[in-house]
């Protein structure tokens, strides 16, 4: 008896707005597209810096300063996760692969790389990249970032462990800092969309979504500080116009804020009935949830994709055969 999910997964395949992985052409990053509606909420304190330690990323819209959460500080986390929960089930993630330290292209071979893209900084024939398959959207607060965000002062610990200080024994100019954190209770719309996707990267897609719950700095020491809300899964064989600007602005424009709603609202103008919401969400969330606590699915789900790339990997680099035909 096939599962509920079977059947939804067999119809999106069969009305071409989800791909077989065998029709999956792995040079290809473009075209069948899919968009995860997210509600994300603050359930800790959430350090959403820029390049200066002390500064909160924010912008100006519509007269007052709003936080901004640029797309790296979403996706670089679920990134982390995914490639963690992978290496858990072991064979999966090439035991020299090291994030952002890659210098042999044959280390891109794994779930995680294809997904999220990556690249190898290796010489000659070594140097490689992939694109991505997962573009994410920046997020916007709809409360003044005044509203939403708390400072607390720090001191900087010398190496005898206490406070950085002076030779004549008065605190050093920087001994003191400020960390803004962004407070509990924030809620922010954001987008994810995928291209040129398969189930199984769907799913895996959805684990790191719905399984990360920690972002921006600190996280080792402020714990977990996001719980992330799928409310919807559009498809399309053409991109929308619906994006998390598009979203907040009507709540700016409206001062109404009701992020779960809105995002059902857009995601239901947009897609119409080809949208997976409700119970058929749920449904398929639920067989995430499986999956990420199955060590067994996990693995043989991850060695689904590295096959597909192992017996793909020489048109994908557009490389000639390595074997050699004798001639007479």
């Amino acid at each position: 008896m096939k599962s509920r999910m079977s059947e939804i997964f067999e119809r999106l395949e069969k009305e071409k707005l989800l791909l077989k992985l065998e029709d999956i052409d792995l040079k290809k990053n473009y075209g069948i597209f899919l968009k995860i509606g997210v509600v994300s909420e603050t359930v800790g304190f959430f350090i959403n810096r820029n390049n200066e330690a002390t500064e909160l990323t924010s912008e100006n819209f519509q007269g007052s300063e709003r936080l901004v959460v640029p797309a790296q500080k979403w996706r670089g986390a679920e990134r982390s996760y995914l490639l963690s929960e992978l290496r858990k089930v072991g064979g999966i993630i090439p035991a020299e692969y090291s994030r952002n330290m890659v210098v042999k292209k044959k280390l891109l071979k794994n779930p995680s790389s294809l997904i999220f893209g990556d690249s190898s900084t290796g010489t000659g024939t070594e140097a490689a990249g992939m694109a991505s398959r997962m573009f994410y959207d920046w997020s916007y607060s709809y409360e003044s970032l005044a509203k939403i965000t708390v400072r607390y002062l720090h001191n900087s610990l010398s190496e005898e462990g206490t406070i950085l200080h002076e030779e004549n024994g008065t605190p050093k100019s920087n001994a003191f800092y400020n960390v803004p954190y962004v407070r509990p209770g924030v809620k922010l719309i954001r987008y994810i969309s995928m291209e040129n996707c398969s189930r199984e990267m769907l799913l895996l897609a959805l684990m790191a979504i719905n399984g990360t719950t920690r972002y921006g700095a600190r996280t080792a020491i402020l714990g977990d500080n996001m719980m992330n809300s799928i409310v919807a899964i559009g498809f399309s064989k053409q991109e929308t116009s619906v994006s998390s600007y598009s979203t907040i602005m009507k709540a700016w424009n409206s001062g109404s804020y009701d992020p779960q709603k809105m995002v059902a609202d857009d995601m239901h103008n947009a897609y119409g009935k080809n949208l997976l919401n409700k119970e058929e969400l749920r449904s398929l969330i639920n067989e995430v949830n499986e999956l990420r606590q199955s060590p067994d699915q996990l693995r043989s789900m991850g060695l689904v994709l590295v096959n597909k790339m192992d017996s793909d990997w020489s048109e994908f680099w557009n490389e000639k055969s390595s074997v050699k035909t004798n001639k007479n």
